[in-house]
């Protein structure tokens, strides 16, 4: 593919990635992508010959992005508390990311795609604290409960607090919502040097 073509289906993908996270993609007709990006469907079709392969192209690079991120907080040498600390970061952007809208329309509209991003959030994401968990507990930083229930308890208490309409009607931002959701949580899974040792490196990451 020429450069000046990759630059306009790199123009078209980022126009409609951003357009269906933030408003779903169901009742968006291509003919709105076409008028919005100033050109016509059968240019659009050049790259992606659907609506549904447009999505699948999204879905495709957001697990790309995150596998990339997981890969790195996984290999770093920081201890298992910093870890945690930036993977529920990594969270808490994404689930900011996707609107409620975007998530229904692959829900309803395309479950098999769906099932395959529960698949790969139950491999790659859970399975990836799953690992930090089980680290910090060999070194005395996290308490000895069921690692898969802390994912769990993590990730549904981002979810929940992290939502549009919370952060709608509520007085905090984006940053203290994290913040005061990791603060609440590490309280209750770390142990006393757990707790040290967030409490000094919570501020630096």
């Amino acid at each position: 593919m020429s450069d000046s073509k990759t630059e306009e289906r790199e123009r078209i993908f980022n126009y409609v990635k951003s357009l269906f996270l933030k408003e779903g993609f169901y009742k968006i007709p291509m003919d709105k992508l076409a008028a919005d990006l100033k050109i016509s469907k059968k240019t659009i079709y050049k790259y992606f010959p659907s609506k549904e392969a447009i999505v699948k192209a999204i879905v495709a690079s957001i697990q790309r992005e995150i596998t990339t991120q997981l890969d790195e907080i996984l290999q770093s040498k920081e201890n298992a508390v910093v870890k945690l600390i930036r993977i529920n970061k990594l969270v808490g952007s994404l689930l900011m990311r996707l609107n409620d809208k975007w998530i229904n329309d692959l829900r309803i509209h395309m479950p098999t795609l769906w099932t395959s991003i529960d698949e790969f959030r139950t491999q790659r994401l859970f399975g990836s604290i799953n690992v930090i968990v089980g680290q910090g507990q060999k070194q005395h930083l996290i308490r000895n409960l069921p690692p898969e229930m802390i994912v769990m308890v993590f990730v549904s208490a981002l979810r929940g607090v992290l939502n549009n309409e919370f952060l709608l009607h509520s007085k905090f931002s984006y940053k203290q919502a994290v913040e005061t959701t990791l603060q609440i949580l590490f309280s209750g899974i770390l142990t006393s040097k757990g707790l040290k040792v967030f409490q000094k490196s919570f501020k630096k990451v």
